[in-house]
């Protein structure tokens, strides 16, 4: 059996695996449930998915087409 501090070590392993498939959506319900209730009481998890959460935002935003109104406007 592990002592309590291995096993805390263990579950913020398995927490931070799982992240990326929580914020796509990929998580099965029991999956994802498991995530948050970790994440609610270890601030260390806490930390690292808001972390991750901003940084996959801001790749997520990479991806999409310029706005319109951004466009220089082609001088003719």
């Amino acid at each position: 059996m592990l002592n309590p501090v291995k096993r805390h070590r263990e579950h913020c392993r398995e927490a931070r695996a799982s992240m990326s498939d929580f914020l796509d959506g990929e998580l099965d319900g029991p999956a994802a449930r498991r995530l948050r209730r970790h994440v609610r009481w270890c601030p260390s998890c806490q930390r690292f998915l808001a972390t991750f959460q901003r940084t996959v935002e801001g790749l997520r935003k990479l991806r999409q087409p310029p706005d319109d109104d951004l466009t220089p406007a082609a001088s003719g």
